[in-house]
């Protein structure tokens, strides 16, 4: 049967349209879906059968969709410096053994709050040279009992300045972790490494020589930030 003309026409946009939210700008949105269609389609229907629940729900799945927000920034690569790669709050600035490296690296711990925006992003370009995954438990994101104890993702990169480790960890109410890197992909400073859903926390390894620019308290913002620097 053939297709309507204005339904034809209508078939590059719709095309266009999945294309772009397949894109890295909309990936955020696209692994919010399934929280916000059953909270979109809830406020619908309560907002026709118990209008006093409507805006509870409206609200809700306006929080949610500012955890899954990622706004364009405009990042200047810096071939002696690290970027941050998260938004959030330095908890700490320690030194702890990296196993994967096998020597002793500094760590930056960046707590992320719900209102923060939690796509991660590379603090150094290079190599993903390693991705190893460890399951754990859920303790409250800004302890450091969260940081060696629960559900997390390390992903190890070789660059120029050395080696540099991100490691995604879930919070409380953090259940996902999602990475759009690979083993043996060359990645760019300031890129999208990936997302943790909801409050969480991002340590961050690189060489003790380093002179690290942030101390616990500190603001930081993914991309923007100088965490380090030679």
């Amino acid at each position: 049967m053939e297709r309507p003309a204005d339904a034809a026409a209508q078939w590059p946009r719709i095309a266009t349209l999945q294309l772009n939210l397949n894109s890295g700008r909309w990936r955020p949105l696209t692994e919010g879906y399934g929280f916000l269609a059953p909270l979109a389609a809830a406020t619908l229907v309560a907002a026709r059968t118990m209008p006093t629940l409507a805006p509870v729900f409206a609200i809700l799945g306006g929080a949610i969709a500012l955890a899954f927000r990622d706004p364009e920034r405009d990042i200047t690569q810096r071939a002696d410096a690290v970027l941050s790669p998260a938004d959030g709050r330095v908890l700490r600035v320690s030194v702890e053994f990296d196993d994967y490296w096998q020597t002793e690296m500094t760590e930056i711990a960046i707590f992320l709050a719900l209102q923060d925006v939690h796509v991660q992003r590379i603090p150094l370009t290079g190599e993903v040279v390693a991705q190893v995954r460890k399951a754990g438990g859920y303790k409250p994101a800004m302890t450091e009992a969260a940081t060696h104890g629960n559900n997390q993702l390390a992903t190890y990169i070789e660059t120029d300045l050395g080696p540099c480790t991100v490691t995604q960890i879930s919070g409380l109410v953090a259940r996902r972790i999602v990475t759009w890197s690979q083993v043996g992909d060359h990645v760019e400073q300031g890129d999208r490494l990936g997302m943790i859903k909801f409050g969480s926390q991002v340590t961050l390894r690189v060489r003790t020589s380093m002179n690290v620019r942030v101390a616990a308290g500190d603001r930081v913002t993914g991309g923007l930030t100088v965490i380090a620097e030679v």
